[in-house]
């Protein structure tokens, strides 16, 4: 197990969209404002925030989020501090039709180069 950077806790969020014109705006809207949203956490001990596209859904639009972090204080930390930028961009959210499936993990084995 590669321990540098090592994620203990890790939060991986399905959202999925009604089309893919509201998916594409999201990414946009996380183009232009992850760097910043990230810039708040990662003095709270999240180290690895992705967007990925979830392609294996015929038809269907969606992205999953996943967060790593260094510690459940960091996660509990983080989880302040998202509900914080949720909140400062209400207006955009209440303009998608998304449904969230939100799952927390802890890292038993982290296999990588």
């Amino acid at each position: 197990m590669n321990t540098k950077n090592s994620a203990k806790l890790i939060s991986y969020t399905v959202v999925d969209f009604s089309s893919e014109a509201e998916m594409e705006l999201y990414l946009v809207f996380f183009e232009k404002n992850g760097p910043h949203h990230f810039e708040q956490l990662s003095p709270l001990g999240c180290i690895r925030w992705r967007i990925n596209r979830v392609w294996n859904k015929t038809g269907g639009f969606s992205v999953s989020l996943i967060y790593e972090y260094v510690d459940e204080k960091s996660y509990k930390d983080c989880q302040i501090e998202i509900g914080k930028f949720v909140k400062q961009n209400e207006s955009f959210y209440k303009k998608l039709n998304i449904k969230r499936t939100a799952s927390r993990a802890i890292n038993i084995l982290d296999f990588q180069n």
